[in-house]
């Protein structure tokens, strides 16, 4: 995974709305979660990952943080609504976790891991951070999966996008990562 800040207003890409029903049946909506401020998207490729379950865990451990910066979370499998009810309860997590079956989302952010079957909805470990006015500010994909991006380097980009404020306008985009693919 490159890490790095980009502030120009050059890059700078809408985050498609959407809607997901969340571990308790709830329709959750992209656009609509962004008014309480920025949010960070996470995909993960399921409960049976022990690397996903850990970072799950560290964003939990580290929510007073998040929250401290006006940062909320989402987090996105393709794993079905009740499996996800499992999961949000065994890691006693304080934010949604999001079922996307059919891997619409998944491919809208770009995040599907192609190593997988053609048939198999499996995202590659992301975090996208989207600011109230629905930009991408920040994004990291991570193609190893035992790789995660750190909760440093998120409250690092949290803590850009605090320092820049929008005053009503978009805001610049952070930066964008993504882990090199093997040949």
């Amino acid at each position: 995974m490159s890490t790095g800040l980009c502030l120009s207003a050059g890059g700078a890409a809408r985050a498609p709305d959407f809607s997901l029903p969340d571990q308790d049946g709830n329709t959750v909506r992209l656009y609509e979660q962004l008014a309480g401020g920025p949010l960070l998207v996470v995909f993960f490729r399921g409960h049976w990952c022990p690397y996903c379950r850990r970072y799950l865990g560290k964003l939990r451990d580290h929510w007073p943080r998040l929250r401290e910066r006006g940062a909320r979370v989402i987090a996105i499998s393709p794993e079905p609504p009740a499996t996800s009810r499992v999961l949000a309860a065994e890691l006693a997590l304080p934010f949604p976790v999001l079922s996307d079956a059919d891997g619409r989302v998944i491919d809208a952010f770009g995040t599907r891991n192609g190593f997988a079957s053609a048939r198999a909805v499996l995202p590659h470990a992301s975090v996208f951070l989207v600011d109230t006015g629905g930009v991408v500010r920040a994004h990291s994909i991570d193609r190893n999966y035992k790789k995660r991006t750190t909760v440093r380097t998120l409250l690092g980009w949290l803590d850009e996008v605090g320092s820049i404020g929008t005053g009503g306008a978009a805001m610049p985009p952070i930066a964008r990562e993504t882990t090199p693919v093997p040949t």
